[in-house]
């Protein structure tokens, strides 16, 4: 049975039936009917007023207990106790207010709905001393001749709650035999036997003690209210509580929030339709006019909240005293949500407050107006209280907005405003941002149709635009945008926050600009506005550490010939426009994904990447000769210079750029010493050239290896740091630990990633010693990290399957936490699922053997291996991390499906989880509302060796 199970029995029926299989049976038999029948609620939650079960799982019950005590009369002695010792609160409740039997039987057909929505009741004839009753169960149930026996029961007690005997009953029609109805004739006598006024006055008693006890049930709510800081849990339990106050198959409750916007609905036993239809109406403040319905304002002193309605079956009247209950009920809910308002105003404070100085300190770090403007998209919403936000850049040239970050909106909304851009000429209200220079308040109602049409196509209802200027000059916008209308005290105070965030925001860009202008003249030359040489070469070698196998990269060097005398005839000024022009002949040659570099003097330098052979760079030589042969018009003058130019390749990852240049850079020598105006290929005895002269594989790891040997003795080695983030609360990502990840800082061919070098370090049985090194090293460098909001921050550390099973692995462990006096549980040991793993003898006595040192163990690339299942099942595994190949399709649907099982499944065993791999915001919010809580990737910091725990970044480089 799940929380989605129809309410259709009300929990007075199951309750009378518990009662009577304790009595008869037992703690024992209750439990043995609940299992019996399929029910995973225990005997209290069954009996609270606010649990309502299907029909079908009612009719299991009844005949579970039915089985369990053995007796087929149980149904019928269950309806009778209903009076005879076992009456449920809500009876004493309804029937208390009767004179007579008959006056039961009257209003019997009213009653019914407040137990039960599959079935109704009709007195057909109701006589001083008989009556007669016809019981219907709707269509598509299927009769039950249990429920039958429990109807019997129950109204043949109804004499005896006047202290008469029991009604004599028949049973002519039953629905079980095909009738369209049961039909029952009721008979008593009403001679009062002399026990009568102890019946009565135990009636009398029982109600005033339910109404003591609803008193008090309502009471108890109340304080259960409050005991939350959470709006839906708040607003789930106003509903879920209700009945304390009056039992009801259904429940719907509409607040209205103090900011504006949507109102908040929560309902209970309604279907879809009926709840949208009822709240509309009650919006509209339609007096609606039901006799189903009981309708209360939530008010207080303060304000009115919403409202709270018990909702019946059709054609019922609420019973005498409902209103009344249900609105002392609404006045303690009242005060529930004035007090979580003002709880929540203060901590919407403090949000404010910390998103403030975290945008104050991420705005000092960003060093791009791109950067900056994700920082200022990310932080509005939290500051303002807007649904959304977004940066949009001004282009000048083309007269129109680009969209450059956004922040709160729904994927497909946020992928669909990015790609929108907002020309000024078909929006006026932005033509008078840019003009005027002030803050404006657009709404899609109020709007120009063309920006009304975009502003709904991405859900915006209202939005505050925020010129970003520097100085007299607009370099973009800021907004603050709501999906529903808004308050206009609410939008006043909106503006004045985003001002103040926007004027942070201009400071942060203008300096950005102007780093960027001092970068870009730093890595560019000035007369041609090519890359120089230093980006050039930067370029170079990061082309050649991601080229494929089997792929070329090469390099052409291109140098004028006879410059000089350009120079001393026509003058530097006809030099430097030489230059300007063989530039941009040069540009007209090669493809978009080539670079030309001008190298210095009258050096060029082209870079080609993705080539399948040497064959294309040999030829766009040829027409780089051939280009600059035509004359060039300077000074007045047609002057004719030609060029030397040079080739090297080079196949495959690795490499290294100045070898490459150089083997190229002696290729134009060549060419020059030939007759010039020529190309040369490198020769084969130049270094980097790819038809020189290499050393075998079997030379290189062998040259490598002794190198490796040496390289902890030598502290070559190094640690890099990940950051591993909690990302529960968006806009306030907290880093509570980081990854170690080792480096090599190789003499010669500088700082290698673990992909170069780990390969043979685990063949040749390296792998061991460096393990050992990153343990004691890590443990070394966490003892320095300062807390992050009083949590101590924790260190992952890498083990290969050999060093798990090597001797001197649990003496260095406990060696490096006594030496660091570091916490154990600080330290994590991550282990990479696979089969070879699995199938080594010993693994899991190793890891047991490390748990009890009191560290953590973790499974990594989570869902790769042979047999995810069976690690879960078998291994001593306190963490597991999804690969990043789940990650980096989110936030497609099936891998987002992929991402809630796996956490679905950690946390039904109580596993930690950690998401690999992020990199894009669209990622993060996925796994945002997939429910994960830790994250890594390159999106929340990059592995560094200077890294700062208190931003979860460094300084030093980063791979």
């Amino acid at each position: 049975m799940t929380d989605a199970e129809p309410r259709e029995t009300a929990s007075t029926t199951i309750g009378l039936l518990l009662h009577y299989v304790r009595e008869r049976g037992g703690e024992g038999a209750v439990t043995e009917v609940l299992a019996r029948a399929g029910v995973l609620q225990d005997a209290p939650t069954l009996k609270k007023t606010s649990t309502w079960l299907s029909y079908a799982t009612r009719i299991r019950l009844f005949e579970a207990a039915t089985a369990v005590l053995g007796d087929p009369n149980t149904m019928f002695a269950v309806g009778t106790g209903a009076v005879r010792g076992g009456t449920q609160p809500v009876l004493v409740q309804l029937l208390g207010v009767f004179a007579s039997p008959g006056a039961v039987f009257r209003q019997m057909p009213s009653m019914v709905p407040k137990f039960t929505t599959t079935s109704t009741m009709d007195a057909v004839q109701v006589g001083k001393t008989s009556a007669t009753v016809r019981y219907r169960l709707h269509d598509g149930y299927l009769p039950s001749r249990l429920d039958c026996q429990y109807a019997q029961g129950l109204l043949s007690s109804v004499p005896a709650i006047f202290g008469l005997a029991l009604a004599h009953l028949s049973h002519p029609r039953c629905q079980s035999d095909g009738y369209p109805a049961c039909e029952y004739l009721l008979t008593w006598s009403t001679r009062v036997r002399w026990w009568s006024w102890r019946t009565r006055s135990r009636l009398a008693d029982a109600s005033l003690n339910v109404l003591r006890d609803k008193v008090r049930e309502v009471q108890l709510a109340a304080a259960d209210l409050v005991n939350s800081d959470d709006v839906d849990e708040v607003l789930d339990r106003i509903v879920d509580r209700a009945a304390s106050a009056v039992l009801a198959p259904a429940y719907l409750l509409i607040v209205e929030p103090a900011g504006g916007g949507a109102p908040m609905v929560r309902q209970r036993g309604l279907s879809d339709e009926r709840a949208a239809d009822l709240v509309a109406r009650m919006l509209r403040g339609e007096l609606l006019g039901e006799r189903a319905l009981v309708v209360v304002d939530i008010a207080s002193n303060r304000k009115i909240h919403g409202h709270l309605a018990a909702v019946f079956a059709e054609g019922h009247n609420a019973m005498l005293g409902d209103r009344a209950l249900l609105d002392a009920y609404a006045g303690h809910a009242a005060a529930a949500l004035d007090l979580f308002t003002a709880l929540e105003e203060s901590r919407r404070e403090g949000r404010r407050t910390a998103a403030l100085l975290n945008l104050a300190q991420r705005l000092a770090t960003s060093d791009s107006v791109e950067a900056i403007a994700e920082v200022v998209a990310s932080a509005v919403p939290t500051i303002v209280g807007s649904d959304a936000a977004s940066v949009l850049l001004w282009d000048p040239d083309l007269g129109e907005l680009r969209p450059v970050a956004a922040s709160g909106r729904r994927a497909d909304y946020r992928e669909l405003f990015l790609g929108t851009t907002f020309p000024v000429v078909q929006t006026p209200e932005l033509l008078g941002v840019l003009t005027k220079q002030e803050r404006v308040l657009i709404t899609a109602d109020g709007a120009s149709p063309v920006l009304a049409e975009q502003l709904r196509s991405i859900g915006v209802h209202s939005v505050v635009v925020v010129p970003l200027l520097a100085g007299d000059v607009l370099m973009g916008v800021a907004t603050a945008s709501w999906t529903a209308p808004v308050p206009a005290e609410v939008l006043a105070e909106a503006g004045a926050l985003i001002d103040g965030v926007s004027h942070q925001g201009e400071t942060a860009m203008q300096r950005a600009q102007l780093l960027e202008t001092v970068r870009h003249q730093s890595q560019h030359d000035a007369l041609t506005g090519l890359p120089n040489r230093a980006l050039f070469t930067q370029l170079l070698d990061t082309e050649l550490a991601q080229c494929q196998p089997d792929v070329y990269t090469a390099v052409l060097f291109c140098d004028l010939d006879n410059f000089k005398r350009v120079n001393d005839r026509l003058g530097h000024r006809a030099g430097d426009e030489l230059l300007r022009q063989v530039a941009a002949r040069l540009r007209s040659e090669i493809r978009s994904n080539d670079t030309i570099g001008r190298l210095g003097g009258d050096e060029f330098a082209v870079l080609l990447t993705d080539l399948d052979g040497e064959e294309y760079a040999v030829e766009l030589a040829r027409r780089v000769v051939n280009c600059l042969n035509p004359p060039f018009h300077l000074a007045g003058q047609h002057v004719r210079i030609s060029a030397s130019v040079g080739v090297s390749s080079h196949r495959g990852p690795g490499g290294h750029g100045e070898h490459l240049l150089d083997a190229a850079d002696a290729g134009m020598y060549d060419a020059k010493r030939t007759g010039r105006n020529q190309i040369a290929v490198a020769r084969a005895d130049l270094p980097g050239s790819a038809s020189s002269e290499t050393e075998s594989p079997e030379n290189s790891d062998t040259s490598l290896l002794v190198e490796l040997a040496r390289a902890v003795e030598a502290n070559e080695l190094r640690l890099h740091y990940q950051p591993v983030v909690d990302i529960s609360r968006f806009g306030d990502e907290t880093v509570v630990g980081a990854e170690a990840l080792l480096r090599w800082k190789h003499p010669r061919l500088g700082v290698l990633a673990p992909g170069a070098f780990l390969p043979l370090a685990q063949e040749r049985g390296l792998v061991i010693e460096m393990d050992l090194w990153v343990i004691a090293t890590a443990c070394h460098a966490v003892v320095e990290w300062p807390q992050q909001g009083g949590r101590a921050l924790g260190i992952a550390v890498n083990l290969d399957a050999a060093t798990l099973l090597d001797s001197r692995l649990v003496p260095t462990v406990r060696a490096a936490l006594n030496r660091n006096a570091l916490a154990p549980e600080r330290l994590t040991l991550e282990v990479v699922e696979s089969r070879s793993l699995f199938d080594l003898p010993g693994i899991v006595e190793r890891l047991v053997e490390l748990r009890r040192l009191g560290v953590r163990i973790s499974l990594d690339d989570f869902g790769t291996g042979f047999s995810t299942l069976t690690w879960l099942n078998t291994l001593p595994v306190d963490q597991i991390k999804i690969d990043r190949s789940f990650i980096k399709n989110l936030p497609d649907a099936s891998s987002v499906s992929l991402v809630q099982g796996i956490l679905a499944l950690a946390s039904q065993l109580d596993v930690e989880v950690i998401a690999e791999g992020v990199e894009t915001t669209e990622q993060l919010d996925s796994l945002r509302s997939a429910g994960a809580l830790l994250a890594q990737g390159y999106l929340l910091g990059r592995p560094s060796e200077t890294w700062n725990p208190a931003t979860g970044a460094g300084a030093g480089t980063q791979t």
